[in-house]
């Protein structure tokens, strides 16, 4: 029998990278679909579940390093499951560490590839009195939180992601989740819960398929991350966007037509979008520049009114475009902030504001495009209208606007109240305070408001997308050479 001392060291090294690179299949597989081809440098191949010369543990179950998407570097990292159930270790949580320390130190986004049951086991811990955690893994998790606002961080969940496995995850500014994966603690299996529940909840950003679909999904947002885009091309419904609102003010709409006919062709790329229905947060290009958008959603449960967990996405939203340099579009039509018993157990009195310090705090460029209804708090919640310094650098509306401190029919009970109370029956009283709220419509007209100057301009629908693109160019987007602020974790 030859002892293993006896053997070529080189050939040591060849067999040992032979059984690691066969290792960690999906993790591998996830990584070649991610990467340009051929452009992947591996850290750490040899770094086993062991010290072994024919240690089996390949990689130790965390495939990294950097790699080229598009011809731009990016830093990557993928947990597999087929080594030690896809935990954490000393040895992995440190080859982490240090890609997070890379992306860090060279603003370079950084995906991960997330399943797995959290620390492993078997690991070695310290002996008392030192605390038994590595601190590889604070490392890490510390250095997601410095990347927050810094450069983008991508989770891709591809299956059960277990106590550390979704701490990580949910420090990512942008969480991705095969339909197959779900969140929870190995301690407590009550806490378990699906990708669809995570996302109904707001920590899941984007639901995906499998693999591929999650991918090409992280492709696409990088995207938004870089340069300008020099091809573009308006949608087809461009000319057609004053169409899809309406003409009778009480009937909904989608309003992701008009973002879709606003935007370029194929260029929207929803986030949040199963989370605080009421509002919608996309990131998007305007003639090749990458913008944010958020806007009211008229045809949600709620027609658009601003609830706690609205608020908490518009707040997030700002930051995280204002943090990465991305101008913002806001769409306007809700009558106003949730209000009653429901909203207030759901906590609108504390959430309430986080939008209006969110715009407050803004330094990238503002443009609001009013499209029907403000009333109350609305308008300040998406625009930040009404403050002298905060002001949207361009506001404008369309025709179809209306705007006050309440609802047209919220008025008219305090008007009319005496005649709708002395009314015959529910219809007459319902036609008053309907006759009232079209007379007050007249009354608080787009040209009326331009007349106050309560607009830059009112515009006619089909202006709107040069308009903004004529803005965009006048202020070119640059990446603060700091970090300007962290990113709301979720």
């Amino acid at each position: 029998m030859t002892d293993a001392s006896d053997i070529d060291p080189r050939q040591q090294i060849i067999a040992a990278r032979a059984r690691a690179l066969t290792g960690c299949p999906t993790a591998r597989k996830a990584i070649d679909l991610l990467a340009d081809t051929g452009s992947f440098t591996e850290y750490g191949l040899l770094a086993g579940r062991t010290t072994s010369v024919d240690d089996d543990g390949s990689s130790d179950g965390i495939v990294g390093g950097v790699c080229d998407i598009d011809g731009r570097p990016v830093v990557v990292a993928a947990h597999d499951r087929s080594v030690e159930a896809g935990t954490h270790s000393d040895r992995n949580m440190r080859k982490l560490a240090k890609l997070t320390t890379i992306a860090v130190s060279n603003r370079w986004p950084l995906v991960l590839f997330i399943e797995g049951d959290g620390s492993r086991p078997s690991d070695p811990r310290p002996a008392p009195p030192i605390v038994n955690y590595t601190r590889a893994r604070w490392d890490a998790l510390e250095g997601l939180t410095q990347m927050s606002g810094w450069a983008p961080t991508i989770a891709v969940v591809t299956g059960p992601a277990r106590d550390s496995h979704s701490a990580l995850a949910f420090l990512c500014d942008l969480v991705i989740a095969t339909t197959n994966s779900d969140f929870g603690s190995l301690i407590d299996p009550t806490t378990q819960m699906s990708s669809e529940t995570a996302a109904a909840r707001g920590d899941v950003d984007l639901i995906v398929e499998d693999v591929n679909e999650a991918v090409n999904a992280t492709q696409r947002f990088l995207e938004y991350w870089y340069d300008d885009s020099p091809e573009f091309s308006a949608a087809a419904s461009a000319s057609t966007i004053g169409q899809i609102v309406p003409s009778n003010r009480r009937r909904a709409y989608d309003m992701r037509e008009v973002i879709e006919a606003f935007a370029d062709k194929a260029s929207v790329y929803e986030v949040g979008a199963e989370w605080a229905q009421s509002l919608i947060t996309v990131f998007a290009r305007l003639e090749g520049k990458s913008i944010g958008i958020f806007a009211n959603q008229p045809s949600s449960p709620r027609a658009g009114a601003i609830d706690s967990a609205a608020a908490d996405k518009a707040s997030r939203f700002v930051e995280w475009c204002d943090a990465y340099g991305l101008p913002l579009v806001s769409f306007v039509d809700n009558p106003g902030y949730m209000v009653g018993p429901d909203a207030e157990q759901e906590g609108i009195a504390r959430h309430h504001a986080r939008p209006l310090s969110a715009i407050h705090h803004r330094t990238v460029p503002l443009y609001t495009i009013q499209i029907r209804k403000a009333y109350g708090l609305g308008p300040f919640a998406m625009s930040g209208y009404g403050t002298s310094r905060k002001m949207p650098e361009l506001r404008v509306a369309w025709p179809t606007v209306e705007s006050g401190g309440m609802s047209l029919e919220g008025a008219a009970y305090l008007v009319k109240r005496k005649e709708i109370r002395d009314a015959e029956d529910p219809i007459k009283a319902r036609n008053i305070r309907d006759q009232y709220a079209e007379e007050m419509r007249d009354v608080a007209s787009g040209v009326r408001a331009g007349r106050t100057f309560s607009f830059d301009d009112v515009i006619l629908p089909e202006e709107t997308r040069p308009l903004i693109a004529s803005m965009l160019r006048r202020s070119k987007r640059a990446l603060p050479s700091e970090k300007v602020h962290d990113i709301d974790t979720r």
